[in-house]
């Protein structure tokens, strides 16, 4: 991804691919780390009468973190103090005439607010547990001194969606082993776990 294409992500409204395989337009990246900062608005609560809205510490810690970053790296740029706003600056910066080094650190560091924002709102949901279901690999349910399941299943998207299950995984937290792809049917199935049974049963929200 370019740098133009990162920068456009954070600051206009794009297009994205939704879970049911279509493009959907979505919001610029920055405004909803601004919504995820106060959930809700002065309608729902928060009067004068009412209990002040939550904070989310983390966005609002994000959202300074990017901001104070940009504005200090443009001010190392171009020797000058930008005054206007976060999403009026990343595009001037896409406009300027950089150095080979700036446009290589500014992708990198592009790329990293987007991920930090997108982990941050829409947080990966954790790997279901194999209880019970013996690794073929090294043939341990359980593993550590605390004793922990040692199979995990990755069933879930980057947006928390279930994923097809050609592109779920199971791996092997006692000795590294991992299965994707159709090896995953073939896994269930081994380990007595029905596929189509498993499904189901994500589908269910918890």
């Amino acid at each position: 991804m370019t740098l133009r294409d990162s920068v456009f992500q954070l600051t206009s409204e794009h297009l994205k691919t939704g879970p049911d395989g279509k493009a959907h337009k979505v919001p610029a990246l920055l405004d909803e780390l601004r919504a995820a900062v106060t959930p809700g608005n002065s309608m729902s609560g928060g009067g004068a009468s009412g209990p002040p809205i939550p904070i989310n510490a983390d966005a609002l810690d994000l959202l300074r973190e990017i901001e104070q970053t940009a504005k200090s790296d443009y001010y190392e740029m171009a020797g000058v103090q930008w005054t206007k706003d976060l999403a009026r600056l990343l595009p001037w910066i896409v406009s300027l005439d950089l150095t080979p080094e700036w446009s290589a650190y500014l992708e990198r560091v592009s790329l990293e607010w987007i991920d930090a924002i997108t982990t941050l709102i829409w947080p990966v949901k954790p790997r279901r547990k194999l209880t019970g279901k013996t690794c073929p690999s090294c043939g341990l349910s359980m593993h550590g001194d605390e004793r922990k399941v040692t199979l995990s299943l990755g069933c879930w998207d980057s947006e928390g969606n279930l994923a097809k299950i050609g592109d779920w995984d199971i791996e092997c937290a006692g000795c590294g082993a991992g299965w994707s792809g159709d090896q995953v049917s073939w896994l269930l199935k081994a380990l007595d776990t029905p596929g189509m049974e498993l499904t189901q049963a994500e589908k269910i929200r918890v």
